[in-house]
């Protein structure tokens, strides 16, 4: 499956620069991207970009049309020719994600909802996952129920986990069994197999192979999910789940039997792609990460918290098709409350059908308003639906002392807004140059984090390329990652409590290294910036008085060293939950974030 030209047919030391030059493709359903990524003398850069649209559907059928536009259009750019007559130079090294179709449609199924079937799940989405149904044999419902739930659905890939390492078995099997008595099949038609991945006890495997005919069931097995209760392993099922992909989903695909045999190594989901890169960024700087990523249809959240990676989607939740389902699902009061102006529901109601039926390019005032309402909805369902997956694990037994019970019995989930250090923004609506100017205000009245978070945006639709260098060249993807997809907006200061409008909250004093002083009072309910470059830091003294926390104890002061942006530093003293603000407060929290000359200040 392997391409490569005879020019690069040599040795690694031959090789030489060549090995650091690499062009990559990322597909999705709409746009085909491909950007060529060199070493420089102040490292990697990206030295071009250029899109053209997808031709996996009617009339081209043949995703490489799509391709080899992109590509030429790159090369005609940089002026070079990155493409001949049989495919791609040769000269650097073809990476690809794609995502045609807004994720890998998959069924889980495993024996007990919480834990194996659970785990199951988070490998599933981890892998890029658009899950359609989710079984386990502990369900409540008769067998008989299970089998037409299976038999209706078309799957590309089906992941079967249970029991922990030479525990269940009957279960597991009985499981299996279902899924052979309801003769799945793959969406693909049916004169294809269906993918089985199996993570269960790796006691039966031959035996769940056995019970899957091979000429219906294309059947891999790999460690299991959950080889001990207190121990998940969710990597194995992943690179199966990818695996399975290449070999009997993409390529049915028009067009992509020729691309996989021009690309290096495999082509794996977008959604995997960014969700490999943010882990390694996370990992590299040692930060817990919320990323969210806001599309047409879908909207998906990534988290990294204490090292432990979780993904989850929102379907049919977005900006475009989806966005009638935000306000069916947020509830039209929830859509109101953040709409600064005098928009009535009624009109409200019909912006929403106009962005979902007629998905204007151009948007009007009063559109752009009820666009950053759903925006900010869209991401409190994500992330409401997101602290189902990022839970601790089920069935373990936990050693508590009292303090540790009631902890853990307030937050289940190990997504922790208080120890949020980065929040990252995804998706085109945060490109749009009258949206990025407010993104932190979206972001934060969405996401709602407290104590010290830095607010980043990608703005360059590139995420997925750097998941795709990675495993290649693990200090190329984390430098384009840091210097051209992320825009830090600012750090944001946030303190947990309530008191009456108006009343302090909390006093600030800013020093930057060459000792120059920044003070502010903050009042309850109110934003404040204090301005900070980008390639800036400062030590912040942040006093709250006794009814707030600033994630170090109520009353407690935060020193902390912080760096800026393009909103600088933002001290954010609306309290934790943020109340239905009133519609004066909306202006004043946009306009708060306005650039403002900045005044002379004292020196020590």
């Amino acid at each position: 499956m392997l391409y490569r030209s005879p020019r690069l047919q040599k040795t690694v030391n031959e090789m030489g620069s060549e090995e650091e030059s690499y062009l990559i493709v990322g597909i999705d359903s709409h746009h085909t991207k491909a950007a060529l990524i060199e070493r420089a003398e102040d490292g990697y850069r990206v030295q071009g970009t250029s899109e053209a649209p997808t031709t996996v559907d009617p009339p081209e059928l043949d995703v490489t049309i799509g391709v080899e536009r992109a590509i030429r259009g790159l090369g005609q750019k940089l002026g070079k020719e990155l493409w001949t007559s049989g495919g791609p130079s040769g000269d650097h090294r073809l990476l690809c994600s794609s995502s045609t179709s807004g994720g890998i449609y998959m069924n889980v199924a495993g024996l007990i909802r919480n834990i194996s079937t659970e785990s199951a799940q988070r490998a599933a989405l981890g892998a890029g996952a658009l899950l359609m149904d989710v079984f386990s044999y502990n369900d409540r419902l008769p067998r008989f129920k299970i089998i037409e739930r299976m038999r209706r659905l078309k799957p590309e890939i089906f992941l079967l986990a249970g029991g922990t390492d030479g525990g269940a078995e009957k279960q597991v099997l009985a499981m299996a069994r279902l899924i052979e008595y309801a003769d799945v099949k793959p969406r693909f038609g049916e004169g294809y197999k269906l993918p089985v991945v199996y993570a269960g006890n790796v006691d039966i495997r031959e035996a769940v192979s056995k019970m899957l005919p091979e000429d219906r069931y294309a059947t891999r097995a790999v460690d299991n999910v959950r080889p001990l209760i207190e121990t998940e392993n969710l990597g194995p099922a992943r690179e199966g789940i990818y695996d399975s992909y290449m070999e009997h989903v993409i390529i049915h695909s028009p067009g992509f039997d020729k691309l996989v045999k021009w690309v290096e190594g495999r082509i794996i989901p977008t959604q995997a792609a960014i969700g490999k890169v943010l882990y390694a960024y996370a990992r590299e700087r040692g930060v817990n990460l919320l990323a969210v990523d806001v599309g047409g249809a879908t909207t998906d959240v990534y988290s990294v918290y204490n090292g432990v990676f979780n993904r989850s989607l929102n379907a049919d939740v977005g900006l475009t098709y989806g966005v009638g389902n935000i306000m069916k699902e947020a509830g039209v009061e929830n859509i109101m409350r953040w709409i600064p102006g005098d928009i009535s529901e009624r009109r409200a109601r019909n912006i929403v059908g106009n962005l979902m039926v007629l998905q204007p390019e151009a948007l009007s005032d009063e559109e752009r308003m009820v666009q950053q309402s759903a925006v900010r909805e869209a991401i409190r369902l994500g992330l409401e639906k997101h602290r189902n997956y990022a839970t601790r694990l089920k069935g373990v037994r936990m050693m508590r002392d009292l303090g540790m019970m009631f902890e853990q019995a307030l937050e289940p989930s190990i997504l922790d807004l208080k120890r949020t250090h980065v929040v990252i923004g995804r998706g085109s609506v945060f490109k749009d140059p009258e949206n990025l100017r407010i993104a932190s205000l979206l972001l934060l009245d969405a996401i709602q984090p407290w104590g010290v978070t830095e607010i980043h945006v990608d703005v360059s639709s590139m995420m997925p390329h750097t998941g795709m260098l990675l495993d290649t060249n693990r200090e190329a993807a984390l430098q384009i990652l840091s210097k051209t997809c992320l825009h830090k907006l600012g750090t944001c200061v946030a303190a947990k409590g309530k008191a009456e409008e108006g009343d302090e909250a909390l006093t600030v004093s800013m020093t930057t290294p060459d000792g120059v002083i920044t003070a502010e009072t903050v009042a309850f309910g109110e934003l404040k910036i204090l301005p900070l470059e980008a390639d800036e830091s400062a030590r912040i003294v942040v006093s709250p008085t006794r009814r707030f926390d600033v994630g170090v104890g109520r009353g407690r002061s935060l020193d902390a060293t912080v760096t800026g942006g393009e909103n600088g530093v933002i001290v954010d003293a609306r309290g934790r939950p943020i109340e239905t603000p009133k519609k004066e407060a909306l202006s004043t929290w946009v306009e708060s974030l306005k650039p403002r000359p900045v005044a002379p200040r004292a020196r020590t």
